[in-house]
């Protein structure tokens, strides 16, 4: 599957929100800021998808794809020590909220 497009972001919403209805919503009410390639790159980590096959997903480079991360840590405000992956799997589950 590739995100290239609104259309395939669209189908590919779709069939996230139905495995894992209420994520966005969390994840928007607790970080409205979050523009949609943040939305997107979370998405993808909440799949467990490595860096590369996110890359792939999103058509961008494996480079792209570390800095996308790194921002997204800054605006979710995630302290060094703790694991992006860890936080994203809790969004939804009541242990998120913005500080």
């Amino acid at each position: 599957m590739n995100i290239h497009t609104d259309e395939d972001w669209d189908f590919f919403k779709k069939a996230f929100d139905e495995a894992y209805p209420g994520f966005f919503g969390a994840l928007r009410y607790s970080y409205p800021e979050l523009t949609p390639a943040e939305l997107r790159l979370s998405a993808l980590i909440k799949l467990k998808l490595s860096i590369k096959e996110s890359a792939a997903v999103l058509g961008i480079s494996l480079e792209s794809v570390r800095k996308a991360r790194y921002r997204l840590r800054k605006k979710l405000m995630i302290h060094e020590e703790e694991n992006l992956e860890e936080f994203i799997e809790r969004v939804g589950t009541g242990e998120v909220a913005k500080i």
